[in-house]
C-alpha cells in the first residue's frame, strides 16, 4: 500500500503512521511495524491513501487543529481517501464526511458513517501481563473487579459529581444531551456512576467484589504521574482475581478498562452511556444501561446463571482471542487502512 503522510515528522503521535516512523515506539507496536510493508510516496496523486500526520485535537488541552481542513482539500483535489486521527476525550462534532475519522468515545446515537471507534491500546508490559493471566474456572458466585479512581480535582468535576443521580443517568444515557455539558462536568458525573456502581456491588451479597479505589494516588492520565506503573500493576493484580470487570466511562465516552478486560480474558460489565463498541458482535459482555444502574447486580446474576461451567471458560477465552484478532493494533490498523483505501469517493466506517 502506498501512503502519503504530508511529510510526517519522526515523532508523529498518529499510531497509523508508526510503521513508517518506527523509531522509539512502544513494543506493543513491534508486531505491527514488523509485519507491515507499506511504502511512503511523496505525492498525493501517487498514493493509495493519505494520512493526516497530527492528532486533530491536542491531547493536552483538546484544542482543534484547523490545518486538518487543508489536508481535506488537498485529498479531495486528487480524489484520494484520507484518514484523520481525532482520538481524544473530546466529543466535539467533526463533520467531514469526505474523510475517514477515528474517534474515542463516539455516541452510538450520533455516530456518522464516516466515523470509526478506535480501541484503546495498553503498553507492551501491561498487555503482556494481562495476557499471562490464567482463565479462572467458574466459582459459586460471580466475581467482579474494579481498580481506579472515583475522584478528581477541579470545580467542574465537583459540579458534575454533585448533580443528582436521576439527572446524571438521563444526561449520560444519550449523546445529544451529554454533549451539552463541559467535558469535566461529564467526568464528574461519570465518576459518580462509578462510585454508585461500586457501592451497589459491594452491598450485593450475591456477588463477590474486589475493588481497589485509587483516590489517594494521582490520576493515571496526568502526564507527570510517577505512579503510573504502580497503577498498572494494581490493575493487573486486581483483575487477576475475577471473571467480570466493571467498566465505566470517564472524561470521554469510552473505557480503557473495557479493552484491558478483553485482553485479560475477562467479561466486561459495561455501563452503557450510549457507547459505540467496535466489533461488538465478536465479544461477550454484560451491558447495563446507565438508566438501569440500580439493577446492576441482577444483570450480572442473569448472565452468570444462564452459562454452563464450560461455556463460561470458553467465553472468556474467546474475548481474549477476539481482542488479538480484531482490536490489537497489528490487526485493527492494517484492516482499517485496507477498508479506507478501498473507499475512494466515500468514507467508510469499520465496525
Amino acid at each position: 500500500m502506498k501512503i502519503y503522510t504530508f511529510n510526517a515528522l519522526g515523532n508523529t503521535p498518529v499510531e497509523l503512521l508508526w510503521p513508517l516512523r518506527p523509531k522509539n515506539r512502544d513494543k506493543a507496536f513491534e508486531k505491527l511495524i514488523a509485519e507491515t510493508s507499506w511504502t511512503e510516496v511523496n505525492s498525493l496523486k501517487d498514493c493509495d491513501i493519505a494520512i493526516y500526520p497530527h492528532k486533530a485535537f491536542s491531547p493536552q488541552d483538546l484544542t482543534f487543529n484547523s490545518s486538518v481542513y487543508d489536508a481535506v482539500q488537498k485529498a479531495q483535489n486528487f480524489d484520494k481517501p484520507l484518514i484523520i486521527d481525532a482520538t481524544c476525550d473530546s466529543d466535539i462534532p467533526l463533520n467531514i464526511p469526505t474523510a475517514n475519522i477515528l474517534r474515542f468515545g463516539l455516541y452510538r446515537s450520533l455516530k456518522q458513517s464516516f466515523e470509526t471507534e478506535r480501541p484503546y491500546w495498553s503498553n507492551q508490559k501491561t498487555k503482556s501481563d494481562l495476557e499471562s493471566l490464567a482463565i479462572l474456572p467458574r466459582s459459586q458466585k460471580p466475581r467482579i473487579s474494579f481498580c481506579g479512581t472515583t475522584s478528581s480535582l477541579g470545580k467542574w468535576f465537583k459540579v458534575g459529581k454533585a448533580l443528582p443521580m436521576p439527572l446524571i443517568k438521563t444526561v449520560l444515557s444519550q449523546g445529544k444531551t451529554s454533549r451539552m455539558f463541559h467535558i469535566r462536568v461529564q467526568k464528574g458525573m461519570s465518576h459518580k456512576v462509578r462510585e454508585t456502581a461500586a457501592k451497589l456491588l459491594e452491598a450485593d451479597t450475591r456477588i463477590d467484589s474486589y475493588f481497589d479505589i485509587t483516590n489517594a494516588l494521582p490520576d493515571y492520565y496526568h502526564p507527570d504521574n510517577i505512579y503510573r506503573e504502580k497503577l498498572e500493576n494494581m490493575f493487573v493484580e486486581n483483575i487477576s482475581k475475577c471473571d467480570y470487570a466493571l467498566c465505566v466511562r470517564a472524561n470521554g465516552n469510552y473505557s480503557g478498562r473495557f479493552y484491558m478486560a478483553l485482553n485479560a480474558g475477562r467479561i466486561p460489565v459495561l455501563i452503557d452511556t450510549d457507547v459505540t463498541i467496535p466489533f461488538e458482535n465478536k465479544l461477550h459482555l454484560v451491558k447495563v444501561p446507565v438508566t438501569a444502574l440500580d439493577n446492576i447486580g441482577d444483570f450480572i446474576l442473569e448472565h452468570f446463571a444462564r452459562i454452563s461451567d464450560r461455556d463460561f471458560i470458553e467465553m472468556k477465552k474467546e474475548n481474549r482471542e477476539a481482542y488479538n484478532q480484531f482490536l490489537a493494533p497489528d490487526k485493527f490498523i492494517p484492516n482499517y487502512l485496507t477498508k479506507c483505501a478501498s473507499s475512494t469517493g466515500k468514507a467508510l466506517s469499520l465496525v
